[in-house]
């Protein structure tokens, strides 16, 4: 699209589906990298398919332990990731690639802290409701999809997922707009 394309609405785009996505999968990792890939124009793309079902065990702080980094964030760290399109041969030859690629991952890392209060799925959890669920106790489990009775995702969660497809997309943007698929 080109670095002075007028990128909005895509990143209005990922910011809904980050947000809607969550109640069909119930689940942060898959939810943000769905649709930070589906808004920037691989949302039939076979690969991105493929890394999507590799992000359904980082959901709820890395396998719903809670412990681990927000699925929200580890969804971005692979669609940042797969913006760079580096090799294994990359960054054998030139380690420094890689870094760059971390840090654009941590200043989204950098935004959530500032808004969620952490980047681990209990630090979010301790922001929106004073206490944290480890999901695989199944009460736990139980209280934590009780707060949204009728729902399938709580309105936090939905919030921190779009958030965190926003961030991602326009990191994207940022870095590697070239990355962005035209005509959408």
């Amino acid at each position: 699209m080109g670095r002075n394309a007028d990128y909005s609405t895509i990143i209005e785009d990922a910011y809904k589906r980050g947000y809607d996505y969550l109640e069909k999968w119930k689940a942060c990792a898959p939810t943000v990298f769905a649709a930070v890939m589906d808004a920037i124009g691989y949302k039939d793309s076979r690969m991105a398919e493929e890394v999507w079902k590799a992000t359904v065990g980082l959901t709820g702080g890395t396998g719903n332990m809670a412990i681990g980094t927000c699925g929200a964030l580890a969804g971005a760290a692979a669609a940042i990731g797969l913006s760079f399109g580096f090799t294994k041969d990359d960054i054998e030859k030139d380690v420094v690639k890689m870094l760059k690629l971390n840090a654009s991952v941590a200043e989204v890392g950098e935004m959530m802290m500032k808004k969620y209060g952490g980047i681990h799925c209990q630090d979010v959890q301790f922001h929106h409701w004073g206490k944290a669920y480890r999901f695989t106790n199944p009460n736990a489990l139980l209280e934590f999809i009780g707060m949204s009775p009728g729902k399938p995702a709580t309105p936090e969660c939905q919030q921190v997922t779009a958030d965190l497809a926003k961030w991602t997309v326009e990191k994207i943007i940022e870095r590697n707009p070239d990355f962005i698929v035209l005509d959408q």
